[in-house]
């Protein structure tokens, strides 16, 4: 929005420039061609300079009019943006303010229910530890009849390792098997 209208002022500026420009040639034109003593000469240039002068003031006070008034629009269009983006920057504040706030609460959260949760599984080691059950807490608890079903399939798979001679990982590491 900016760009255009200094681009408009630009063009206004180039388009009464050239008409001052094309006057003044024009009427000198005219007056040197004109069959008229050097006296009759001599006072038009002096009127049509005076013409020229008032023209080009008028061009001049209408240049700063239109440059007062693109300075007041500039400033009154940045004052407002940087209102918006003040309070965008307190919105965001706030916003981040907040979600540092219920992130502190759900780490709370998960540190006391990591806390009960490691008191639990002490207690229930305590407890297996005083009723003589001594477990080892990095294997996992199975039912036998799981551990029954593990040993069948087992011993099914050696059965059919042996009878299809699949090579074992002994044999990759001792070289002189073949």
């Amino acid at each position: 929005m900016f760009i255009k209208k200094i681009g408009k002022v630009y063009e206004i500026k180039g388009f009464v420039l050239g008409t001052f420009v094309g006057a003044s040639v024009a009427g000198l034109t005219a007056l040197l061609l004109a069959p008229k003593s050097g006296k009759e000469v001599r006072n038009d240039i002096k009127q049509q300079t005076l013409k020229t002068k008032e023209q080009a003031k008028d061009y001049v006070e209408k240049a700063k009019d239109k440059g007062m008034e693109l300075k007041d629009s500039v400033s009154k269009k940045s004052d407002e943006y940087a209102e918006k983006a003040s309070e965008s920057y307190e919105e965001l504040t706030e916003q981040a303010e907040k979600n540092m706030d219920k992130t502190e609460e759900n780490l709370n959260k998960i540190k006391q229910e990591a806390k009960e949760t490691a008191e639990k599984v002490k207690n229930q080691m305590d407890n297996e530890e005083k009723s003589g059950k001594k477990n080892d807490p990095t294997v996992p608890v199975t039912t036998s009849r799981a551990v029954s079903k593990e040993s069948t399939l087992d011993s099914e798979k050696s059965t059919e390792n042996k009878s299809k001679d699949v090579k074992t990982d002994a044999t990759y590491f001792n070289p002189e098997n073949k």
